[in-house]
C-alpha cells in the first residue's frame, strides 16, 4: 500500500490526519494539485483502505470528570487464540481506548478511561481479574493527559 503513495499523497494524508474536514479546495492551495484531482485521490484512500475510518475527536472534559487507567497485563496462556480472545475483548469494551501487545514482562497495554474509580474497579474486577487467562496485571493512574492523537508521521511528506 505504502510503495503506491507518492509525495503529493502524503502531503494530503498528512493535512487529512490534522482535520480531515479540509476541503480539497484548502488542499489545492498546499499541493499542487487541482480539488477533483485531490478529491479522487481521497476517495481511493477510502477504497483501497488508506483511510481506514473518518471520526470526530471529542475534549475528553465533556463527560465531565475522568479518570484515565494505563493497564499492563501479562497472560497466563501464551497460545495466539488465547491472546486474541483477551485482546478482541478488551477491544470491544466502551471503556477501553486503546489495546496493544507489547514485549517484555507484559504482554497487552490498554489505555482505558472512566467515569469515576468505582467504574475502573468493575471493570478490573470483572473484565481483568476475573478473566483465567490473565496472570496478573498492574495499574498506573494517568495525572494529566499531555498528547493524545493517532496520527502516524509521514516523512516522505517532506
Amino acid at each position: 500500500m505504502e510503495s503506491q503513495l507518492d509525495r503529493l499523497d502524503m502531503q494530503i494524508l498528512s493535512a487529512l490526519q490534522i482535520s480531515n474536514q479540509t476541503s480539497a479546495q484548502e488542499l489545492a492551495d498546499r499541493v499542487p494539485l487541482s480539488p477533483s484531482a485531490i478529491q479522487r485521490r481521497i476517495r481511493q484512500y477510502r477504497t483501497t483502505g488508506v483511510i481506514t475510518a473518518d471520526v470526530s475527536v471529542l475534549n475528553p472534559k465533556l463527560t465531565g470528570g475522568h479518570i484515565s487507567v494505563v493497564l499492563l497485563i501479562q497472560l497466563a496462556q501464551q497460545g495466539p487464540a488465547r491472546v486474541a480472545e483477551v485482546r478482541s475483548r478488551l477491544s470491544r469494551s466502551p471503556y477501553v481506548q486503546v489495546v496493544m501487545e507489547i514485549a517484555g514482562g507484559y504482554d497487552l497495554m490498554c489505555i482505558t478511561m472512566f467515569d469515576n474509580i468505582e467504574s475502573f474497579n468493575t471493570f478490573a474486577d470483572i473484565e481483568i481479574a476475573a478473566d483465567p487467562c490473565v496472570a496478573r496485571f498492574e495499574t498506573m493512574l494517568v495525572r494529566r493527559r499531555v498528547k493524545f492523537g493517532a496520527t502516524l508521521p509521514l516523512w516522505n511528506a517532506i
